[in-house]
């Protein structure tokens, strides 16, 4: 296990398509904080870092259905996990080293992000005004996230032996996912009444209060809730916009979702056919 680490960190190390992606996420930092700057000057908007500060959860899961696939895709085009058995690695650890090493990436390409809000943010926008409390539930929860799209990619890209096909299905689930998430989002937030008005034969408009037919209530609301707290995806909007009640609840849920997916592919591998 540890030979298999320390050869896909090496991998990692030398891997262009790492170092791209880390660029890239700290120039999404910087155009983010950039952005919110340029809103300020010209609208006279008033922004914090809080707007921005936990953005890159919103594109977790792209950056992750994309580098996964890729990175790890060339192992079964290449032969190197046959050669890994053949050296007498179990699948298992062949499969854990590699969800490991994916979510070391994801950290790494978080923390890129984070650091480009604080170079860039902090110097032109200025310092969070969120309690160190919810700071801190909103990062550790966005790293178990993060942990679960890695667990789901993985286990795509270790059961599919092309990596084109990986690199669709993922993202293609991944879009999926987060449309999902939006109608559910937006079912959740509609209000309970809504505003209608008469006109009556004397042109009076009177206005009037009426119960909303598509507010959801009762058991189905709180399944909608689960299933929005459940998607990574729908995580991924929460804790972008810092708007979440049980933090408790989410990282639980990000966790389980990381473990049944992780379980779910390494089962799966273990009865995949190699040659």
């Amino acid at each position: 296990m540890v030979n298999l680490l320390s050869a896909n960190l090496l991998r990692l190390r030398k891997s262009p398509l790492f170092w791209e992606m880390s660029a890239l996420s700290f120039a999404f930092g910087a155009f983010m904080c950039i952005t919110r700057v340029y809103e300020r000057s010209t609208y006279g908007f008033s922004v914090s870092l809080d707007s921005v500060f936990f953005g890159y959860a919103m594109v977790m899961g792209i950056v992750m259905a994309t580098f996964i696939p890729m990175f790890f895709g060339t192992e079964h085009s290449d032969g190197t996990i046959r050669n890994k058995l053949a050296i007498g690695h179990s699948r298992v650890a062949i499969y854990l080293s590699g969800l490991i090493v994916s979510f070391g990436a994801a950290v790494t390409f978080y923390a890129a992000y984070l650091l480009a809000c604080i170079v860039v943010g902090i110097p032109f926008i200025g310092n969070l005004d969120l309690p160190a409390s919810l700071t801190a539930a909103a990062l550790c929860g966005s790293l178990l996230m993060a942990a679960a799209f890695c667990a789901i990619f993985l286990s795509v890209t270790m059961n599919q032996s092309r990596k084109a096909t990986s690199v669709v299905v993922c993202l293609l689930g991944t879009f999926l996912l987060l449309i999902l998430a939006v109608v559910i989002n937006a079912k959740l937030n509609a209000p309970e009444f809504i505003d209608l008005y008469s006109l009556d034969v004397d042109g009076v408009c009177t206005p009037r209060i009426e119960p909303n037919p598509a507010y959801l209530s009762g058991m189905e609301r709180e399944v909608y809730r689960f299933l929005y707290d459940l998607l990574p995806t729908g995580q991924a909007i929460q804790y972008s916009n810092v708007a979440f009640t049980s933090p408790i609840r989410l990282m639980g849920l990000g966790a389980a979702v990381s473990m049944i997916s992780a379980a779910a592919g390494a089962a799966l591998f273990q009865r995949k056919d190699l040659r």
